[in-house]
């Protein structure tokens, strides 16, 4: 009878690829295998029991053909026996050394040749905490099966790792799935132990990957260190699609792909009540989203609250660099922890519209082609003069540009960027600009766009309706230093992108600014060593006459040239305010325009003075060339007029 009852029970193989290599002293796996046989004994009982066992588990030892130690008296099995587990196979694997996703391969297709029915993935360094995970597994394929519509057994279940809370380290899958890939569990190209991520995120396109509350601890293993020897793969493209194509032309008629989509969020700061709202953020039921958040700040006070509140979630992804490494390399990162087809950038700090991630779900769908997409970036009302100065100095003005025109835009800030992943370009964001970004995004867009076009695709696309909202920095504050940071690594874009230049022909306030601090400086020296002060004051009256000049000239723009670029600005300055915010502005602007002149003096690009980078990069014409130009060449005489109004006085 108990025989009978056991041929008719859901078996599960249990896969334990065995090294004793990378153990401090050999007899360490042993320790680890024997708080597993432990673990599983208490964890199976209910389940297992001989009149009315429901499953069965049949353990696969993966050993490598070399490791004298274990082989010698089989000690594993031994062990095994010894404890009480007596349903054992034992593979003598010849693979190479540390190549955990191989014996993974080998036990996993012979455990479906012998007719099982769950394969669970697992090393010998997890324990298992929780009683009853073969029936909760088996209950989760059901419900995915009702939830998906497919058939049973297609999906991926995996524990809840309280090492590593919401990350997939070890996980079962169905013998459906062996017969969908002809008995591979996972492709050749695995080595290390990253093979379960690969499962898991090839089911998440499907909506068929859970983690269910069954528990487990890893004793080594997790998020960042390999279980043994990790051989690094990028398997997030072909592969993937590989993997994706089959299993979609297997379900045929069943199949409801999602639309995957990432969102990287790189994060300095670490400011809970920002990070929040953005991980509250709901996809719609055809989208599967995962959220990946890149900690640029080791020592942050904030990681262990942030972990503690969404690290058990299995859409949540929390990486802390080990040191500093900047935003360029951040996102960079957030890019390589990413397998989604787009992935949807964001800044720490901005407040996305509740519907984001449906409307960007939109605009894909809309032109699935596009190299990506350019959200809308507002800021809140402008309710002092630096607010209202920033707007004018024009150094917000691309924020919004996905209301302004509708398709090619020519880049976007990344505080709301969505980019395609899914296509092997090579492109990442450039890290020769400074770690606290300036021209990073744009770099990045005009070569993610022209290599998407060049391979008949599309430009990057407007998403109006993609809206986050920006603070304002330091509060609204008096604060230039962020804008001459910018502009110092933006410059770099000249030499990078020499196709998008041009020649001015007169200089701009930041340059005759920085000249004349430089004629000021050489006037003081000369005054201390020939105590003639004359030409210390001549360079004086020089940066009045270039400040007051500039600041006549912007005036002038505002309120006569061009009011309509103006008027509809959302700010509570009115009357003498109105006018100090466009003095301000001025000096931003000037500023801005100093970072970039003392950024291509650091870099030694003399030459580069005096040439422009087009930020339209030609797609509306020559006008804002040709409007620089003008702007350049009457501010240079309305400087002079001064200089020489002030000279004359002398």
């Amino acid at each position: 009878m108990a025989a009978l009852l056991a041929s008719e029970a859901t078996t599960f193989a249990v896969l334990l690829p065995m090294t004793s290599r990378f153990s401090r002293q050999p007899e360490d796996c042993l320790e680890n295998l024997t708080k597993f046989a432990d673990s599983l004994l208490k964890t199976t009982w209910r389940d297992t029991q001989p009149l009315s066992a429901q499953y069965r588990y049949r353990v696969y030892l993966a050993i490598e053909h070399d490791d004298a130690f274990l082989l010698e008296q089989s000690k594993a099995e031994t062990l095994l026996l010894e404890k009480g587990i007596h349903d054992i196979t034992t593979l003598i694997c010849n693979q190479p050394r540390g190549h955990v996703c191989a014996l993974w391969r080998e036990s996993a297709e012979r455990a479906w040749g012998d007719g099982c029915d769950y394969l669970a993935l697992m090393g010998i360094d997890v324990e298992l905490l929780d009683e009853g995970w073969m029936r909760s597994v088996h209950s989760e394929f059901a419900s995915i099966a009702k939830a998906e519509g497919v058939t049973h057994g297609t999906g991926c279940v995996a524990f809840t790792d309280t090492t590593f809370p919401g990350m997939p380290t070890s996980l079962v899958i169905h013998r459906t799935h062996m017969d969908i890939f002809n008995g591979k569990v996972i492709p050749d190209i695995f080595v290390g132990q990253v093979g379960d991520t690969y499962l898991f995120q090839l089911y998440r396109r499907f909506g068929a990957s859970r983690m269910i509350s069954s528990r487990l601890q890893s004793a080594v293993g997790g998020n960042e260190d390999a279980r043994h020897d990790q051989h690094t793969v990028d398997w997030t493209f072909e592969v993937f699609d590989e993997g994706t194509a089959r299993l979609e032309a297997w379900l045929g008629p069943q199949a409801r792909r999602r639309l995957t989509l990432d969102v990287v969020v790189p994060s300095y700061r670490v400011q809970i009540l920002y990070l929040d709202r953005i991980l509250h953020l709901k996809p719609s039921p055809t989208c599967s989203v995962m959220f990946i958040i890149i900690i640029d700040d080791p020592k942050s006070p904030n990681v262990t609250l942030l972990e503690k509140k969404y690290g058990h979630r299995p859409d949540v992804r929390i990486c802390v660099n080990k040191t500093n490494l900047g935003a360029s390399q951040s996102r960079n990162r957030g890019l390589r922890e990413s397998s989604a087809e787009w992935v949807h950038s964001l800044d720490d700090d901005v407040i996305p519209s509740p519907d984001l991630l449906v409307e960007g779900e939109k605009a894909i769908r809309a032109h699935p082609n596009a190299a990506g997409f350019v959200g809308n970036a507002q800021f809140p009302l402008c309710e002092n003069i630096t607010s209202t100065a920033i707007r004018f100095a024009g150094v917000t003005y691309f924020w919004d540009i996905a209301t302004k025109i509708e398709q090619d835009i020519p880049w976007g800030v990344t505080a709301n960027l969505i980019v395609r992943r899914n296509v092997r370009d090579g492109i990442t964001y450039d890290l020769a600009f400074p770690k606290t970004g300036g021209g990073e995004d744009i770099d990045f867009c005009l070569r993610k766009r022209d290599f998407t076009v060049g391979n008949g695709g599309e430009g990057f696309w407007a998403a109006p309706r993609v809206v986050v909202t920006h603070p304002w920095w330091h509060q609204g504050q008096r604060s230039y230093w962020r804008f001459y940071r910018w502009a110092k690594g933006d410059g770099a874009l000249i030499e990078m992108h020499p196709q998008h230049t041009y020649v001015c022909g007169a200089p701009n306030g930041g340059e005759m600014l920085v000249s004349s601090v430089i004629f000021m400086a050489l006037a003081v020296a000369f005054g201390a060593i020939t105590n003639n002060w004359s030409p210390s004051f001549v360079a004086l009256k020089t940066i009045v006459a270039i400040v007051v000049g500039n600041v006549l000239h912007d005036i002038y723009r505002h309120v006569w040239q061009h009011p309509e670029r103006v008027k509809d600005m959302k700010t509570t300055v009115h009357g003498f305010g109105w006018i100090f915010a466009m003095v301000e502005g001025a000096i931003i602007r000037m500023v801005s325009e100093s970072g970039r002149v003392v950024g291509t003096l650091e870099r030694k690009k003399f030459d580069h003075l005096g040439r422009r980078f087009d930020w339209w990069v030609g797609r509306i014409g020559t006008g804002p060339r040709d409007e620089e130009r003008q702007i350049c060449r009457e501010t240079v005489v309305v400087c002079s007029l001064i200089l020489a109004l002030l000279l004359a006085r002398a």
